[in-house]
């Protein structure tokens, strides 16, 4: 099968803002970043297999007949993949709807299987020879104020090793990807006296107002060879990685991670809440831990 193209349409790009109609059931496109996804074991891990939480990079994009109210195709794909036909290397789903439902979350139940020939999984104990992701009961919060910002789903991995065909995480995805070198940049308002990011707030995390974020300097992400590649080469040039940042001041190396939503979905702020620029929820006295 031909691989789809990328077909980007205007909603699921159109920013949002108070007093819009519905929004179209949507994702964040590679046009800006793709998404970091975090995949989540559920239960335990057999010891020939990839150990403990794993990530990845997933390009998206939407397929949209011009003029058409059917709900939209969704493609997810493995960008460094160079599996044959190239379509293997795609994830695609429908939406249930066209609109976003009142909740603000749109659905995809099943999405097709996607191959990876190109995956580092970090803690393996085997070579990984390519790896299967089969995604399944997908959120996405799609309503005008988050436009796919944040999404999740069920997900059964096959590793491509004897007794790895079958495990299970729960994936969940932020987009877009903000580098960062402590929780304070992940907070939503920019504070235009700092530099940008991944230093400073000069122009915000990107994140909806409401997100409850922090700074993922997880090992497994930044030693996973693929996604730091995906996220630092053409055409992101994201400044991540291991001593990817030197202080102006002392020429000293950082580690730069991403920032990553620290509540299981929906991460944001709780009813009743109000933002502040020290913290992403204030609920009466004192701001929420991520």
């Amino acid at each position: 099968m031909r691989a789809l193209p990328l077909v980007l349409t205007v909603g699921s790009i159109t920013l949002g803002c108070p007093g819009l109609p519905e929004a179209p059931c949507q994702v964040g496109t590679s046009l800006i970043t793709p998404y970091l996804v975090q995949l989540r074991p559920v239960g335990s891990v057999p010891d020939q297999c990839p150990q403990g939480q794993q990530y990845q990079a997933l390009t998206a994009s939407v397929y949209r007949p011009l003029g058409s109210s059917d709900p939209v195709t969704v493609v997810f794909a493995l960008p460094l993949s160079t599996v044959e036909p190239p379509s293997a290397a795609q994830a695609l789903g429908r939406f249930e709807t066209f609109l976003t439902p009142t909740s603000g979350v749109c659905t995809i139940d099943s999405l097709t299987p996607a191959t990876d020939d190109a995956a580092t999984p970090t803690g393996t104990p085997s070579p990984v020879p390519a790896v299967t992701y089969a995604l399944s009961d997908m959120l996405v919060l799609a309503d005008t104020e988050h436009q796919g910002a944040q999404l999740q789903a069920n997900l059964v991995v096959d590793y491509g090793i004897p007794g790895c065909n079958s495990l299970r995480y729960v994936a969940q995805a932020v987009y877009l990807i903000t580098p960062c070198l402590n929780d304070s940049v992940c907070l939503p308002e920019p504070v235009a006296t700092e530099p940008w990011a991944p230093a400073g707030r000069g122009l915000g995390s990107g994140l909806p107002a409401d997100s409850r974020a922090f700074c993922n300097l997880d090992p497994a992400l930044l030693d996973n060879s693929e996604v730091m590649t995906v996220l630092q080469s053409r055409p992101y040039f994201l400044q991540v990685g291991r001593e990817a940042y030197e202080d102006p001041n002392d020429g000293s190396l950082h580690d730069v991670g991403i920032c990553f939503y620290s509540e299981p979905f929906p991460s944001l702020c709780p009813s009743g809440s109000t933002l502040s620029t020290s913290g992403p929820c204030i609920v009466g006295p004192g701001s929420n831990p991520h």
